[in-house]
């Protein structure tokens, strides 16, 4: 059965959980105290498909408006992209015209775009509402859900069904040339570059 390797990027504000989200995707834990990313991290699972196994290699970066410009590598090669907002912090929310212009910018080619809601484990604090994020992802050409990687709801539903969406848009299409072959050596998530600060405050 077919294998193949997609990059996925993690993209939003400083504190909305896109390091959280990668780390309930990728080990299935949430830490309250996780230590800030401050330049990258890069860590890789497998999704299931019908098709075969899937890698996803996730990289998550900081969300200092400062370092937006200066990480080509973060979005060189990219196929997918989860841009995540803090559904408790309109902020976020607002912020993300701005993480969606950067991303056209830096990667012209199509990707396949989730805007996400993150910490929809806590309702008490919403102030996004998700018929609002709806409408802002269908106006721009993708979708949008939301998730909890405290609790782990839909996170790995949500990376599968971007999976999904890759591998319908690039090999079912027969654009293979943008596409890498799953190792015969699979990536040991432990191997691969993390680069974090000191800073053990709440999730980035």
């Amino acid at each position: 059965m077919s294998q193949y390797l997609f990059k996925v990027l993690i993209v939003g504000d400083t504190g909305v959980g896109k390091s959280s989200l990668m780390m309930r995707f990728t080990e299935n834990k949430f830490l309250e105290n996780y230590v800030c990313t401050v330049s990258m991290d890069i860590r890789a699972s497998y999704v299931e498909l019908l098709e075969g196994k899937m890698m996803l290699e996730v990289w998550d970066t900081t969300g200092d408006e400062r370092l937006k410009s200066a990480m080509p590598s973060f979005y060189n090669g990219a196929h997918g992209v989860l841009l995540v907002y803090d559904i408790t912090s309109s902020k976020s929310f607002e912020n993300i015209g701005g993480w969606l212009k950067e991303i056209m910018r830096m990667c012209p080619d199509k990707l396949n775009v989730v805007l996400v809601g993150n910490k929809c484990d806590d309702l008490d604090h919403r102030q996004v509402d998700p018929e609002q994020a709806l409408q802002y992802a269908r106006r721009r050409g993708f979708y949008s859900d939301e998730v909890s990687a405290k609790s782990g709801e839909n996170v790995y539903n949500l990376f599968r069904s971007l999976t999904f969406d890759m591998h319908d848009r690039i090999v079912r299409h027969g654009r293979f040339e943008d596409i890498r072959e799953l190792p015969d050596e699979p990536i040991n998530p432990a191997d691969t570059d993390r680069q974090r600060g000191n800073d053990p405050n709440t999730c980035c």
